[in-house]
């Protein structure tokens, strides 16, 4: 049975304590220093024996607990021992200490706190359970989204907290974790070493991930309900930038280029496109010329019409069904419609000589069988070429690629489309998201103020 002592076992007895020698025999023997506040909780002062000469020497000193294990109706318990970890300092009093409390609370719920330890060995690592949920994910994801969401775990987090169980990750450890990217830590980089700038964004993307992947050990059983380590953390604020919205004028532009573009190699049609050393803009692929064209057509994001396939387009019912989307895990397929702009672009790639040089994909890229990835550099191209042919006139050097799908949605409420009907266009999971178009509406209002306003004006006279 486990003595009742009647001192607290402190950090100074911990430090003092020593192996004491046997009464009759006068050799050191194994001894231990037995805590008041915790039954059973001990400081373990071993020896060691010299096989040789026979000296007996004082050894380490280990945390231990001695207790009673449950045991089935009508047999006997019997006694056993459960190691809490070497002595190192007051730390290590103090983690040895919630360890045993941590024992005698299995204890009073019936369960032996040895096989509960032996079965929370059985429980994978994060390195470990990483690579499972990764591979669920790889189902799940898109490649856009997968291959960040690989990069986050394995780059960051796996080197840090890797080697720890899922039930021991704690909150501390995540936050500290997340503090280091946001300043730009990286794993790898020398104490010395200063980041070379913050990434905070980085860190939230990490803590999303993260956070995604405790849930999902939740689910699997790996961990407590409810014991996410990353709910607490809170994330970075981000700016998410100005929405820009193309006006008739500069959409004008960008037609006119997309068509110029092609001509771009004749100096004597295209003068704008050409420097004062003789060099002159890269003539773009047909097939990056129709996927701006399709952006800006269809509203759709720029992976959903680089990654679109032929098997998606859908003559018969005059659609393009994409399955997997950045919200299809919330609203499942998404269909746009296949109007006639469209229809006339994906008619033409369908005849062009290449097309059976691509494969699968509407959108070919440079190399044989795949689809275009960048599409960054030839929007650079039409930018830079709106610019110059305009003379400075017209500048959309701000204009990204996303925002031709806001001109896309901006173009639609303008002209009195309900902000239902283009979210159901854009393929957004929550109406709030479509809201951010709901300013755009002002304009109609606006008109039938001022005319009613004028005819009331015209009627005082």
């Amino acid at each position: 049975m486990p003595r009742y002592a009647k001192v607290e076992l402190t950090d100074t007895r911990c430090l003092r304590a020593k192996a004491k020698q046997n009464k009759k025999t006068g050799v050191l023997q194994q001894t231990y220093e037995w805590d008041s506040l915790i039954h059973g909780f001990a400081l373990r002062i071993t020896i060691h024996r010299n096989p040789k000469t026979g000296e007996v020497k004082q050894g380490n000193k280990i945390f231990c607990m001695k207790y009673l294990a449950p045991a089935a109706e009508g047999k006997k318990r019997k006694q056993s021992w459960l190691r809490l970890g070497a002595y190192s300092g007051p730390e290590s009093l103090k983690h040895a200490r919630e360890k045993a409390e941590a024992a005698r609370k299995k204890l009073e719920d019936f369960l032996d706190p040895k096989v509960e330890a032996k079965k929370h060995l059985l429980i994978p690592t994060l390195a470990e359970y990483t690579i499972t949920f990764l591979e669920a994910q790889k189902v799940r994801l898109r490649t856009g989204s997968y291959k960040p969401a690989k990069a986050m775990l394995e780059g960051l987090v796996v080197p840090v907290l890797g080697d720890l169980r899922l039930p021991d990750v704690q909150t501390s450890h995540v936050s500290q974790l997340f503090r280091d990217v946001s300043r730009g830590w990286r794993p790898g980089m020398k104490p010395s070493e200063k980041p070379a700038k913050a990434t905070p964004i980085r860190a939230n993307r990490m803590l999303a991930n993260l956070r995604k992947l405790f849930s999902q050990a939740e689910k699997d059983g790996l961990r407590p309900q409810g014991t996410n380590p990353c709910v607490l953390v809170e994330k970075n604020p981000e700016s998410k930038g100005q929405e820009r919205f193309l006006s008739m004028v500069e959409i004008a532009w960008i037609g006119k280029m997309l068509k110029e573009s092609l001509l771009w190699g004749d100096r004597d049609a295209c003068p704008y496109a050409w420097n004062a050393k003789g060099k002159g803009l890269e003539v773009p692929s047909v097939y990056a010329l129709a996927a701006i064209r399709l952006l800006m057509f269809t509203g759709a994001r720029l992976n959903e019409v680089l990654q679109m396939q032929w098997s998606q387009v859908d003559k018969a019912r005059g659609v393009i069904r994409i399955e997997r989307h950045k919200t299809s895990g919330k609203s499942g397929p998404k269909e746009l419609p296949l109007n006639s702009a469209t229809l006339a672009i994906l008619e033409a790639l369908d005849k062009l000589p290449t097309r059976k040089l691509g494969g699968p994909w509407v959108i070919q890229g440079h190399k044989h069988g795949e689809h275009l990835v960048n599409l960054q550099k030839t929007w650079d191209r039409i930018r830079r070429a709106v610019g110059l042919a305009s003379r400075g006139g017209v500048n959309i050097k701000d204009v990204r690629l996303h925002d031709l799908r806001h001109t896309f949605a901006s173009i639609g409420v303008g002209a009195g489309i309900s902000l239902h009907q283009v979210g159901d266009l854009l393929g957004h999971a929550q109406a709030s998201t479509t809201h951010r178009y709901a300013h755009l509406d002002v304009d109609p209002r606006l008109q039938a103020s001022e005319t009613i306003s004028t005819l009331t004006a015209e009627a005082l006279g």
